[in-house]
């Protein structure tokens, strides 16, 4: 009996294995023509440091604007607690280090909410708003926080997912972005 019902369960897997694959295959096609659609909703042609941003004080820019020297762009929310709790590095390293600019960029948030976070750390380094992630998705961050180390001809030469401590960033820069 017990061989009776194994046979008919491999008949039944054989039967199934083609269709499964079928569906795997098309599954995989589905993801790749979405991803492939992904993007920064700015354009393939534009660069993202190229990409409008409102800055919170007023005005608008890119990240290019700062390429006059090395930047370090950090991308951050109100609602996010290591991003809260790093902004206070950043702003003592950002003190010491006239010769890099750095970028705050709050994505998926509010600009009322965006300031008060600057305002609540301490933060003077020029911030901006992302509202639609389009820079974020331009450079593909994953989570909150990141920072990126960029050099002046718009290289990223270091990318950190999770929160920084102020010696954690100087060794990226003196690594990274001090000639």
């Amino acid at each position: 009996m017990a061989d009776s019902a194994n046979s008919r369960i491999g008949l039944m897997t054989g039967r199934c294995r083609p269709l499964a694959t079928a569906a795997l295959i098309v599954a995989s096609a589905l993801i790749a023509v979405v991803a492939g659609s992904c993007g920064s909703g700015a354009g393939d042609d534009v660069q993202a440091t190229d990409i409008e941003f409102e800055m919170l004080d007023g005005g608008t820019t890119t990240v290019g604007d700062f390429l006059d020297r090395p930047v370090v762009l950090n991308f951050f929310a109100s609602w996010c607690t290591p991003c809260i709790t790093e902004m206070p590095a950043l702003e003592s390293v950002h003190q010491q280090r006239p010769d890099i600019a750095f970028v705050g960029l709050a994505v998926n948030d509010t600009p009322t909410r965006a300031r008060e976070i600057v305002t609540d750390t301490g933060v003077t380094y020029a911030t901006g708003i992302d509202p639609n992630s389009a820079i974020g998705n331009a450079y593909e961050i994953l989570g909150m926080p990141t920072t990126l180390f960029i050099t002046t001809d718009g290289e990223i030469v270091y990318q950190h997912t999770g929160g920084l401590t102020f010696d954690q960033i100087t060794e990226q820069l003196n690594t990274h972005l001090t000639p």
